[in-house]
């Protein structure tokens, strides 16, 4: 069974952990389940009521199309919502904003319907606006996946193979080993060769090239170090949790076929 241990990174939009007794299959299957599948909130359609601004109806809308949106869980997808894609308060969320210049335009001036979907990051420009300019727009917002279109990516995530050294402490050269690893993994101890942050090693094996292979680096069997960023849509916790829930979901499809 497929263990998740250690938590290397414990911040409020970035988890880095520890993976065991998994393959590398299932592994990257993970990575791209919660990159492309956990589905989160997006601006879709934007009805222009009034733009004068120095920015075109398309550049505007491209910008509030990436801006990440807080994600509630009562939302439907369109697909298999009631109203078939239609749109509803089930699978659409309105998003407003009526504004004139001279000021800057940023994510807090959108008016959201549901205080449950709304920017992530509030301060976010959007555009500045000067004397006489004004927009007036209408966004709906729906649920969607990475899949479909980047911004309705939940989070950047990777993994690496838990990292395994072993020193031949008779050969190695400690000044070149240590001189060319650069992520500060070694130190000096009693006149050896010591691996001082095992976590920082992200398997580049330069110090493998430069010792003649003095220094032998690998990926431990079956363990893995995993890092989900998320955009801000979904905490770290809940994008792990849903992508777990996809996967199992995708297994129990496979076994009734």
């Amino acid at each position: 069974m497929v263990k998740i241990n250690d938590i290397l990174v414990d911040e409020e939009l970035e988890k880095t952990f520890v993976i065991e007794d998994a393959n590398a299959a299932f592994v990257n299957e993970l990575k791209r389940v919660a990159a492309s599948q956990v589905p989160v909130m997006a601006i879709e359609d934007i009805f222009f009521i009034n733009n004068t601004s120095a920015l075109y109806d398309e550049i505007l809308a491209q910008r509030l199309g990436l801006m990440p949106l807080t994600t509630g869980k009562e939302y439907n997808l369109k697909e298999n919502c009631k109203c078939k894609g239609k749109g509803c308060a089930l699978c659409r969320a309105k998003l407003t904003l009526t504004i004139k210049g001279p000021r800057k335009v940023y994510a807090m001036d959108l008016e959201a319907k549901d205080p449950k979907v709304k920017p992530v990051y509030p301060d976010m420009l959007i555009v500045e606006l000067l004397e006489g300019q004004e927009i007036e727009l209408e966004a709906h917002a729906y649920l969607g996946s990475g899949e479909e279109h980047a911004k309705w990516s939940a989070c950047l995530a990777y993994y690496q193979g838990y990292p395994n050294i072993t020193i031949d402490q008779k050969n190695v050269n400690i000044k070149v080993a240590m001189e060319h690893c650069p992520r500060d993994v070694f130190e000096e101890k009693d006149k050896k060769l010591k691996v001082k942050n095992l976590i920082n090693c992200n398997l580049c094996k330069s110090c493998e090239d430069r010792t003649a292979g003095a220094v032998k680096v690998n990926g431990e069997e079956g363990k893995y170090i995993f890092t989900i960023e998320s955009w801000g849509q979904l905490s770290p916790q809940d994008i792990l949790k849903q992508s777990v829930s996809i996967i199992n979901s995708k297994l129990k499809d496979a076994k009734l076929k």
